[in-house]
């Protein structure tokens, strides 16, 4: 397997996070094959630009919404729900990482923008109905750097 490493932020410590990424080089840039597990603003599909020091600009979208989702260990049966209803969804799970002493995950999951975001709302929020201590929320649809102004790049 293939991966770019690509910047996450600059840490407390004045030093680069960076998270290595499935990926394939497609000239000078990198085709994303899974979304990021830390990084914010590409999901699977994404083409990058990614320069020396890992930073990367999103040079085409592949069409796809990426998620995260936090839960703790005893939402196991509720996160394969989950799981079911994004393969419902045209979606997959891309991976799941979990804390040092196993008592919580975080889940990264690839939906298709075709699967509209009302329905991705609504499989989430059935999660975190089920799983209070749960939390979602979307790695590309907002400007990594406001949280709260949204990309648009859907509209394009």
């Amino acid at each position: 397997m293939t991966t770019v490493r690509i910047l996450v932020e600059i840490g407390l410590s004045g030093q680069p996070v960076h998270e290595d990424v499935p990926a394939v080089q497609e000239g000078a840039q990198w085709r994303l094959t899974a979304s990021p597990g830390l990084a914010m603003g590409a999901a699977a599909g994404d083409l990058l630009r990614v320069g020396p020091d890992g930073s990367f600009d999103v040079t085409e979208r592949g069409g796809n919404i990426a998620v995260h989702v936090s839960a703790p260990a005893s939402a196991r049966g509720e996160l394969n729900r989950l799981r079911a209803d994004v393969e419902m969804l045209g979606g997959n799970c891309d991976g799941v990482g979990w804390t040092r002493n196993r008592t919580s995950s975080l889940s990264v999951f690839t939906l298709p923008l075709a699967a509209g975001f009302a329905h991705i709302e609504a499989a989430m929020n059935r999660y975190v109905s089920a799983v209070p201590a749960g939390e979602w929320y979307y790695v590309n649809v907002y400007d990594p750097t406001d949280d709260t102004r949204p990309l648009n790049w859907w509209l394009d």
